[in-house]
């Protein structure tokens, strides 16, 4: 009798812990297509903070972040203004654009001193710009049958047949 009990209570066991790990491996292939979608599209960086998972893995929604590194802005705009003709309104501009000590440099007439070699001597910090993201994954079983962005705009998709 002893030896029945055990026999079922290992078989209940192995047949909960089958259905959880379809779960885990769920929640990692969508990960894993997440990565490779975002991956086709741009050379960001998706960092995942959560990933979750419905009934016996059926649905799978990850949440995460993309995270971008940008030029900043001043850096940008000083580009611009040095890629124009120099005229009297422009060197305002620069030196209105221009850290400080750069236009120190600039005004004490250093030969050969541009208002590129004067932010040469300070690099500017790139900036990160975080976007929330998230995808929804649908299975049947073991096998994908819907992957879906969520999150940012610009990676969703319209549905074909969104009536409201």
């Amino acid at each position: 009798m002893k030896i029945r009990i055990l026999f079922i209570a290992c078989v209940t066991a192995a047949a909960l812990l089958a259905g959880c790990t379809t779960v885990y491996k769920n929640t990692d292939a969508c990960e894993q297509l997440m990565r490779s979608k975002l991956a086709d599209t741009s050379a960001d960086t998706l960092k995942i903070a959560h990933a979750g998972s419905g009934i016996n893995g059926s649905r799978v929604v990850v949440e995460g972040s993309i995270e971008h590194v940008g030029v900043p802005a001043s850096v940008a705009s000083v580009a611009s203004v040095t890629k124009a003709p120099l005229t009297a309104s422009g060197a305002q501009a620069a030196s209105a654009a221009l850290p400080a000590s750069a236009v120190s440099v600039g005004a004490s007439g250093a030969s050969g001193a541009s208002a590129t070699e004067a932010l040469s001597l300070k690099p500017a910090k790139p900036q990160k710009i975080v976007t929330p993201a998230a995808a929804e994954c649908t299975f049947h079983g073991p096998t994908l049958s819907a992957f879906n962005w969520l999150a940012p705009a610009n990676l969703v998709t319209p549905a074909a047949n969104a009536t409201e």
